[in-house]
């Protein structure tokens, strides 16, 4: 093996200067000094980059969730609107049911007021009848009655009884 001689510099092969090691000292000292800092800045920047990374992965994961809840509510909108869609529907169907009763009940209303009008209409008749009734037993009466008036002076009054009878009141029926 070779001895070296640690006086001299292997690359040149002459004696090491002190000034010249002093100033390859001090400038490796400030390389490694900016090396430090850079370190530092560099460490401080993955740190950084590291927080942002970790705040993407969470506002990933809220947006996921906030996907997955408007999911839910997209489906739940669908539901309520199909069931709004159906109670609509129905709602229609009920709305014609109860036109149809107006008009059933307008129907039977108007009935009732014929049915009434007619029953009135017959108290009326009943009434004439009855007194057209009297009428002829009074005369009957009256005729078996000495000294009374003969039959021919009541027939006119029975004929026109009986022609405004009840069937005076058909006409209005006819009418209709």
């Amino acid at each position: 093996m070779v001895d070296t001689n640690p006086t001299l510099n292997p690359v040149t092969g002459r004696q090491w200067d002190l000034n010249s090691l002093i100033e390859k000292l001090l400038e490796l000292q400030d390389a490694l000094l900016q090396s430090q800092e850079r370190n530092i800045m560099l460490t401080a920047q993955t740190r950084e980059l590291e927080r942002v990374a970790r705040d993407a992965e969470d506002l990933k994961s809220e947006l996921a969730n906030q996907g997955q809840l408007l999911s839910d509510k997209s489906r739940e909108n669908k539901h309520l609107h199909q069931e709004l869609t159906r109670m609509a529907g129905l709602m229609e169907t009920r709305m014609q049911e109860v036109e149809d009763l107006k008009t059933v009940i307008g129907d039977l209303q108007h009935q009732l007021k014929t049915c009434q009008s007619e029953r009135d209409l017959l108290a009326v008749m009943l009434t004439d009848a009855e007194q057209a009734a009297r009428q002829v037993k009074r005369a009957d009466s009256l005729s078996r009655a000495p000294g009374a008036p003969t039959q021919e002076l009541y027939q006119p009054v029975q004929a026109e009884t009986q022609k405004a009878g009840w069937m005076k009141y058909l006409k209005g029926k006819e009418s209709r």
